[in-house]
């Protein structure tokens, strides 16, 4: 059954472009099913948009006007269901699809867990992970598939050599030992804050052109910047640390990218803002 999508109109950045034309394609996937802490993520997608539409698309930091480089439609949201098993077949077929047709997946999330069915339709690529947390549970709170346990099962198909951690400042002993024993690289908040510029010129270095999917997960900032997140953690980024991570990707072969763990329910908008503005400077490298 091919999958099928809610129209939201506007789209992210009020995008009335076409699909054939274009190159960046917005599918909102308001997966809320293994939160823990605060639920509310399925209501990411909308307050996203929501904020993008009140971010100015000129990016002085890079001097591009996203407006005369729009190659970017916008599908809606994903139609899920009740069950992850069935929701995880839709998000990867989805997936699929925008890939077989020459596009690069923009999901706007949802809970974190997406990432695992969204990188199911691709092949052999590099994972960039901005994330508070290692996400390498073996099971949590009885289970082997939810938001704490994604990139344990990510790396059940992909090479460990190919998981990045950027910005993590949680784990527990066991995702410690793990990800020593795997070879895992990771540079937590403090390593960025520190040397930021030399952390992304190494990973530049290691990807060099291979294909790379980016997964944001907006608990990276610090709750300062970012209060409504489902598993807030003190002592991370600032949202300018993030966009001036984010510029040092460009020119990177980024494939797709994931945007999740927005809760609106705890925001007063701050937090769509910071997810919209990431947003924005993912395209302005991509486009």
């Amino acid at each position: 059954m091919s999958p099928e999508y809610i129209s939201v109109k506007p789209g992210f950045g009020g995008l009335e472009g076409s699909y054939e034309d274009a190159e960046v394609v917005f599918l909102g996937i308001p997966l809320d099913s293994t939160s823990s802490y605060r639920t509310g993520t399925r209501f990411g997608p909308s307050r996203i948009r929501e904020a993008s539409l009140n971010l100015e698309t000129h990016l002085m930091s890079l001097g591009v006007e996203l407006e005369e480089r729009w190659r970017v439609a916008d599908l809606g949201d994903l139609l899920l269901s009740s069950e992850l098993g069935e929701d995880g077949r839709r998000i990867r077929e989805a997936v699929k699809g925008l890939l077989e047709d020459g596009k690069i997946p923009a999901l706007l999330g949802g809970e974190h867990t997406l990432t695992l069915f969204s990188l199911q339709a691709f092949g052999e690529v590099y994972l960039l992970q901005l994330d508070a947390h290692r996400d390498l549970r073996e099971e949590y709170l009885g289970s082997r598939i939810n938001h704490a346990t994604v990139m344990r099962r990510v790396l059940e198909r992909l090479d460990p050599g190919r998981l990045i951690q950027l910005g993590v400042r949680s784990s527990s002993s066991g995702e410690a030992r793990f990800a020593e024993e795997r070879g895992i690289r990771c540079y937590t908040s403090e390593q960025l804050l520190a040397e930021g510029r030399k952390a992304v010129e190494e990973v530049r270095r290691e990807v060099g052109s291979s294909p790379v999917y980016l997964t944001l997960d907006v608990d990276v900032l610090d709750p300062a910047f970012a209060p409504a997140v489902s598993t807030p953690e003190p002592g991370g980024l600032s949202s300018l640390d993030l966009l001036r991570i984010l510029r040092g990707l460009k020119g990177l072969n980024i494939r797709g990218f994931d945007v999740v763990e927005v809760a609106p329910p705890f925001d007063t908008g701050q937090t769509a803002f910071a997810a919209a503005r990431a947003i924005y400077e993912l395209l302005g490298i991509l486009l």
